[in-house]
């Protein structure tokens, strides 16, 4: 297959793809076990929104020639929906959820275990696939790595796949979104019962997080270790029942770590959100019926080894 880093930006948001269920987990990088745990009926929620992009994911990777995986690792899987998805589109592989979130993998082995399907508990920066991997997936895990360990960490699991094998993932790219930008005004800009908490420079505790790298970049750090990439950008439109539930939509991803921080001290937790709220009333105007297009865009990433 010919496939040099051609990128293009598709309208994959009305796609006739059927919508299987979603994943990711934003928990990858909870590396402390007195942070309040990720809830996957939170993240659920948005199922079938969130489950575009995995969709998508899957449909290209089995029009491009990955046709009968046998062994599958599926990073970050979240409370195990991505893990089924990908199931579904190989019934025939052994399947491999790996995720940090004890919530999540407690989930995923409670509601989405089958045949062929297991889960651990692991961290995408430490984990290793088995040497006869075919395919490591990943949909919206990687953003969560700070950006000197995010490539790093991606390009170690590409130089341990076997030739032929194929590393998939995707990773939203809103760091620019006024949905993320007002995460960080509301933080570090306003005043209120919140702003104490945000301050000092100790990177350990911001919420923040790093931006996604430029095209450019994934493939020259990609490139030299594989036969071929392909990467492109796609813009989701999802239309959201108001204002709050851009809220609901991001307490479970984007908005989780300025939460946490304020965990224990409900007034300041609930002066933040309301200051949130107002932000994104400014920012996302109301539709004719009240609702509100919360735009998404997401970067994909395919590596041919």
């Amino acid at each position: 297959m010919v496939a040099i880093a051609r990128i293009t930006t598709f309208a994959k948001a009305t796609r006739l793809a059927p919508c299987l269920p979603t994943t990711k987990t934003m928990a990858t990088i909870a590396t402390t076990t007195n942070k309040p745990d990720w809830s996957p009926e939170k993240y659920l929620r948005f199922e079938a929104p969130r489950g575009r992009p995995l969709n998508d994911l899957i449909t290209f990777l089995s029009r491009s020639g990955v046709s009968q995986p046998q062994r599958i690792i599926d990073l970050g899987c979240g409370p195990g929906n991505s893990t089924i998805a990908l199931k579904k589109q190989w019934p025939g592989a052994q399947i491999t959820g790996v995720e940090l979130s004890p919530a999540m993998v407690a989930s995923a082995k409670e509601n989405n275990s089958g045949e062929g399907i297991d889960y651990q508990a692991g961290d995408v920066k430490e984990y290793v696939a088995p040497p006869e991997t075919d395919l490591i997936f990943s949909n919206a895990v990687f953003q969560w790595l700070p950006s000197h360990e995010r490539i790093p960490t991606i390009v170690q699991h590409v130089q341990r796949l076997k030739p032929g094998g194929v590393l998939a993932f995707q990773v939203p790219d809103n760091f620019a979104e006024p949905s993320h930008r007002l995460m960080r005004d509301t933080a570090y800009h306003s005043r209120g019962p919140w702003a104490k908490y945000f301050m000092g420079e100790d990177s350990d505790k911001k919420p923040d997080r790093d931006p996604i790298e430029p095209v450019g970049t994934w493939y020259n750090s990609l490139k030299p270790h594989c036969e071929s990439v392909e990467i492109w950008h796609t813009t989701y439109h999802h239309i959201l029942e108001g204002h709050e539930a851009i809220v609901r939509w991001f307490e479970s991803t984007g908005l989780k770590p300025y939460l946490d921080l304020l965990d224990g001290d409900e007034a300041a937790r609930k002066a933040f959100v309301e200051q949130y709220l107002k932000g994104l009333e400014r920012e996302y105007p109301a539709l004719a019926d009240g609702k509100v297009v919360l735009s998404f865009p997401r970067l994909f990433v395919v590596g041919f080894r």
